[in-house]
């Protein structure tokens, strides 16, 4: 199968030309690498780490790759299999020798399902499954997350070994074995990020009921140990898997394909130097670009396409106007509840008929004081905790609220609570319970996405943040590109929008409520200032000189 795969896709790693020879530093890296490799299992002698050795040397030489860390692992497996008699004549291998077939098969699964190790020094493609990775765990456990967050347990840590191994890492080589044979039967590179996810969902409470400063031990401590609780990982990656938007894994595989063909590129301009030089030494912009971005993209973004996708069916009777309409076929079935953040005007001027409009004053405030940052969001933490409390659905941990600032009191109460009640009366009373599992997408206009459709800071960047790496509420994502973007996806799959004629009441009050922030911005930037200015004079700072206090205060009698 490894083989068939393998002719029929093509290569999709990327090629080194100018390596003919392992360097001094990898043949050493593969010989320490050996040494340690599965230390404690009775198969390893020194016959078999010979073996490992020989296939580490000729896999790096034929695709012209650096050697990385991790790869022995991987070899392994195929080094233990070769020992067992594992591989046996078939009528598309050609050669009859056995250890042929187990380099052939080394390679062909490294080229199909391990595209890291084509990534020489730059580690784009392992940034990216992080960064997706991290956007999935987000979205499905926000509340492990965010713990794994505050605690400074961060992914590349422990979910690297995981993604270069494909779980090989000190896990059972029978296990290992079985989880391969059902993921290359699967054949859907993009599962790996769920099977993590589902690993973490599995230890989830273990990790919530240890200490902060164990945190990361226990996480390194994660392992698939048994075939049984392979089984409950991977029926639990296939449920992740359904409860999923497509948007998800669409834009992951196609990110991944853009990325491994811009590599081969590079590869080819560069055929007359070597690849080495090109990462750490000389540097390359495309390479620099692509991690820039992946450090912006947090959240887990729907597609215009799909969006409309759950609104092409008539929506049931025992769904309000205000509900969400049934998703078509092909498409997980998902409860998408669609909110929209932007001004009143341009919600009034053109909307989705099912979409909720949610642009309170309080949101504009919170959009400001955040401005895009993490500063204000854990200020707000303490005055969320009560209002969580109300709705009685999300469950915040008791030692994870910290003090807020006078400024900042009560702001993000203020908002959740006027979101409860725009959405209860859109989308009913239990929104927000597990059992709904609804699925929260965020819809802002022009001016929170930029050219390159990157999240600006605004209102749907504070609204995510507080609602999702704040309060820690599940399935909560972003409609990429915003509302321009969908209402083109729209006209193009004749899915009709609406506009509501503004009232002249609506009309003023929006005036007024623009003007009020106007002033409140004004008088917040005046009052800074002044309190600056009075802090810097002299006579006033806190240095301990009584005299001047007094020539003041006599001053002003």
């Amino acid at each position: 199968m490894l083989l068939k795969s393998s002719e029929e896709e093509g290569r999709p790693g990327v090629e080194h030309p100018a390596h003919s020879a392992l360097t001094e530093a990898d043949t050493h890296t593969i010989r320490v690498d050996v040494m340690r490799t599965r230390g404690n299992h009775p198969a390893f002698g020194p016959q078999m780490r010979e073996r490992l050795r020989e296939l580490l040397t000729q896999l790096c030489l034929k695709e012209k790759i650096r050697y990385m860390q991790g790869l022995h692992e991987v070899a392994a497996v195929f080094a233990y299999i070769e020992s067992t008699e594992g591989f046996h004549p078939t009528e598309s291998t050609e050669s009859t020798d056995a250890s042929s077939r187990t380099l052939e098969c080394f390679m062909a699964f490294v080229r199909n399902f391990m595209p890291c190790f084509y990534d020489a020094e730059s580690f784009v493609i392992l940034h990216i499954t992080l960064l997706f990775f991290r956007q999935l765990l987000l979205y499905h456990l926000p509340h492990l997350h965010n713990q794994l967050e505050e605690a400074g347990v961060a992914p590349v840590v422990y979910a690297t070994p995981w993604f270069i191994t494909l779980f090989a890492y000190k896990n059972p080589l029978h296990v290992t074995m079985r989880l391969w044979h059902e993921y290359i039967r699967r054949g859907d590179p993009t599962f790996v990020p769920f099977l993590a996810v589902a690993l973490m969902e599995l230890e989830k409470q273990a990790f919530l009921n240890v200490e902060e400063d164990d945190l990361n031990s226990a996480v390194d401590r994660t392992r698939i140990t048994s075939l049984e609780k392979l089984r409950d990982v991977w029926k639990a990656a296939e449920s992740l898997h359904a409860r999923t938007p497509k948007s998800f894994t669409f834009r992951m595989s196609k990110v991944l394909t853009q990325v491994r063909q811009q590599l081969r590129k590079l590869s080819d301009m560069q055929s007359d130097m070597q690849w080495m030089s090109l990462g750490k030494e000389t540097g390359h912009p495309w390479t620099e670009s692509v991690l820039a971005r992946a450090e912006q993209e947090r959240r887990l973004a729907l597609l215009a396409r799909e969006a409309i996708a759950q609104y092409v069916r008539p929506v049931p009777s025992k769904v309000s106007e205000a509900g969400t309409a049934v998703p078509s076929s092909g498409l997980p079935s998902l409860r998408v509840l669609l909110l929209d953040v932007r001004p009143r005007s341009a919600f009034d001027a053109e909307h989705l008929p099912h979409a909720v409009h949610f642009h309170p004053p309080c949101l504009a405030r919170l959009a400001q004081a955040t401005n895009g940052s993490r500063r204000s969001a854990e200020r707000l933490a303490q005055a969320l905790k009560q209002a969580m409390v109300e709705v009685g659905d999300l469950v915040l941990r008791k030692d994870s609220t910290p003090t807020m600032a006078a400024e900042d009191d009560g702001l993000g109460a203020e908002v959740f609570q006027s979101l409860q009640l725009a959405a209860s009366e859109a989308w009913g009373e239990g929104w927000l319970s597990e059992s709904e599992r609804a699925h929260l997408a965020i819809l802002g206009g022009e001016e929170d996405w930029d050219s390159a459709q990157l999240c600006r800071p605004g209102a749907v960047a504070a609204l995510f943040e507080l609602l999702a790496e704040q309060l820690s509420m599940p399935r909560v994502s972003v409609v990429l590109g915003g509302a321009a973007v969908l209402h083109r996806e729209a006209e193009k799959r004749g899915v009709p929008t609406t506009a509501t004629p503004p009232t002249p009441a609506a009309a003023a009050a929006e005036s007024a409520a623009a003007g009020a922030e106007r002033l409140r911005g004004f008088l917040s930037k005046t009052a800074t200032g002044a309190r600056s200015a009075f802090q810097s004079f002299p006579s006033f700072k806190r240095d301990g000189k009584a005299k001047d206090a007094k020539d003041a205060k006599g001053s002003e009698s």
